[in-house]
């Protein structure tokens, strides 16, 4: 369990970094900037919190029953999807949030999550370079 924790720590550290340089530069670019950054910071912690709901969702479906687990994920994938919806709906109809930056900050954990556990590891770019020898 404490690796799962730490895996979650380093990609919520890794979106904020992120977000913050997002954020620093949009200072400069963005007229307003407020918007923007409103509409960063609300995607950010929309992002987080549905990859926390993730995470709690896929440790109590590894514990059920598989056809209960399935029905238990799937109504757990929908409430996520409803979330963001709901999330970019408001994002649109508000004045004061940006909708790219609300884009901007949900987007970002995707890229973070490829990045620290696709990208990074050595043996995933061998595999696909690796010469297949005819035989």
């Amino acid at each position: 369990m404490d690796g799962i924790w730490d895996t979650q720590l380093k990609i919520i550290k890794g979106v904020l970094i992120v977000n913050g340089i997002i954020g620093a530069v949009a200072v400069f670019i963005a007229k307003p900037p407020m918007p923007f950054l409103t509409g960063l910071v609300f995607g950010t912690i929309i992002a987080l919190l549905n990859f926390r709901l993730l995470s709690l969702t896929l440790n109590k479906a590894v514990k059920m029953q598989p056809h209960q687990a399935r029905a238990y994920a799937a109504s757990r994938y929908i409430l996520r999807y409803i979330i963001i919806g709901m999330v970019l709906y408001i994002s649109v109809k508000a004045e004061h949030i940006h909708a790219l930056g609300t884009i901007a900050g949900i987007i970002t954990l995707k890229f973070v999550v490829l990045q620290k556990e696709l990208f990074n590891n050595k043996q995933y770019f061998k595999n696909i370079f690796k010469r297949k020898e005819a035989e």
